[in-house]
């Protein structure tokens, strides 16, 4: 039997966001091995994930045997020896290069948060599936959209409290690069009211904390007091509508990284916390392994000082206290709202006129007369 063991992070209690990356490379292994995939076991996790997944307190056991055995680890020294990003291909390559796949029988474990985001980007089916798939979550989640006006924006707001090993940053330190710190409170409010200073009536607010605390009072009394407090489990169904959002104000957590992942669209983050290099922002430009000049980081940059900004579209945006919100955002969330109007979208009995399902060098008048009007 060919198995693959997504181990778990630690003991101690490693937050979901941290928890999906070994848990989405060890799917696209066995997807590329076609193995089976075992764990992570989360019977020993004290955020009790196992009531989430449906999974017993003693899930662990399982993968302890199988790591007792003889098994072959996938390392981050074994991934970046294949010059590969996508987790995919690194371990195709590496397993033609080990004649793993010729083997009818084995053992192979993944683990840790290395590789990142983008070398997962083919395990977001999978683990939508396991979210969606999770207890209570889709009850949660229709209960808090079918309060929303969907013509409108839908912002997720993150606003980690100081539980888990999150701390105040020292005051007059740098915090660049710098992960689990707390932002000031002040942040997120100042975001709130710039969003709303711009589109008005135009937008809502939903805000979210792994547990409750003054300052989240606070912001959902000035924004969003008609919000009520959700009962049960949220874990999951907290992370999906963070995905669907239209935007989202991130904390500096892997809960918020895990939301933007799966978003695949804007989210806004904490401008003090970014490395930022020779003019430009980077999440993962501190590490080691991103500074050399073939990392993607650094590829990036070349691309970045080369683009075109009136063309080139940023799914990152940065603030710090007391920003405006930065225009090419605010340009994004006018598109998105554009195409919110009901009466423009087929699905919804809207109509598409005649003259745009064609191919045309100039406008039609009747193409001209249509823009900025709704029908609402």
């Amino acid at each position: 039997m060919k198995i693959v063991v997504a181990k778990r992070m630690s003991r101690r209690g490693e937050g979901l966001g941290n928890e999906l990356l070994p848990w989405a490379k060890g799917w696209i292994a066995s997807q590329v091995l076609d193995a089976r995939l075992i764990g992570p076991s989360w019977g020993l996790n004290k955020r009790r994930y196992a009531r989430n997944f449906r999974t017993g307190r003693l899930d662990w056991v399982l993968e302890d045997i199988l790591l007792r055995l003889p098994h072959i680890p996938f390392t981050e020294e074994n991934y970046r020896a294949t010059g590969e990003i996508d987790f995919g291909k690194a371990v195709a390559k590496w397993a033609d290069e080990t004649g793993l796949k010729r083997h009818r029988s084995f053992v192979m474990s993944v683990e840790g948060m290395w590789g990142g985001y983008a070398a997962i980007h083919q395990a977001r089916p999978f683990v939508w599936s396991q979210l969606l798939s999770s207890r209570e979550a889709l009850r949660n989640v229709y209960r808090v959209l079918s309060t929303l006006d969907r013509t409108k924006l839908f912002v997720a707001v993150h606003m980690r409290s100081g539980e888990g090993g999150f701390a105040q940053a020292t005051p007059g330190a740098s915090q660049r690069g710098q992960c689990n710190t707390l932002i000031p409170p002040a942040w997120a409010l100042g975001v709130c009211g710039e969003l709303t200073r711009h589109f008005r009536d135009r937008i809502q607010f939903w805000f979210f904390t792994d547990r409750l605390h003054p300052e989240f009072d606070e912001a959902v009394r000035r924004f969003n007091p008609a919000q009520g407090q959700q009962s049960g489990l949220t874990e999951c169904s907290d992370l999906l509508l963070m995905a669907l959002a239209d935007l989202r104000v991130c904390a500096v957590s892997s809960y918020s990284l895990a939301a933007s992942f799966l978003s695949d669209g804007p989210y806004l983050w904490y401008e003090p916390q970014l490395t930022l290099h020779d003019g430009l922002y980077s999440l993962w430009g501190n590490e080691t392994s991103q500074r050399k000049p073939s990392s993607p980081t650094m590829r990036s940059g070349e691309f970045v000082r080369q683009a075109d900004f009136s063309t080139t579209r940023f799914l990152g945006s940065a603030m710090d206290g007391g920003d405006s919100l930065p225009d090419s955002l605010a340009q994004l969330l006018e598109e998105k709202l554009r195409t919110k109007n009901p009466c423009t979208n087929l699905l919804d009995y809207g109509c598409l006129p005649r003259a745009l399902a064609h191919s045309e060098k100039h406008p039609s008048p009747l193409h001209t007369a249509l823009i900025g009007q709704s029908c609402q």
